[in-house]
């Protein structure tokens, strides 16, 4: 299990709805801001961001959908000695990027 593998395995990535993806092409970053499940027996959600760190190939292979997307599953495609290409599986299709960190912030 690589380092990316454990950053993913702590983040509840099941049932976040994604609200916003931020690009910022200068810092190779991509932040989605999410609604985060923070208290499941309450039906609490709460606004945090999600970043990836040093994305490269971000792709969205999703369908018309009304709403926002929610994520659903996430999987690891591929790993290399600097990137790990991982799936988020959404309720509206798929978005695949490669990074090398991934973090939830509030």
């Amino acid at each position: 299990m690589t380092m990316l593998s454990m950053d993913l395995d702590s983040i509840h990535f099941h049932d976040t709805g994604i609200l916003k993806v931020i690009e910022d092409t200068e810092s190779d970053t991509l932040t989605m801001e999410v609604e985060y499940p923070v208290d499941w027996e309450n039906n609490r959600f709460e606004r945090r961001r999600i970043v990836f760190d040093d994305v490269l190939n971000y792709r969205v292979a999703e369908g018309p959908f009304q709403g926002s997307p929610t994520i659903l599953n996430v999987k690891v495609i591929s790993e290399d000695k600097s990137r790990t290409r991982i799936r988020l599986e959404t309720n509206a299709g798929e978005r695949e990027l490669s990074c090398s960190a991934v973090r939830l912030e509030e």
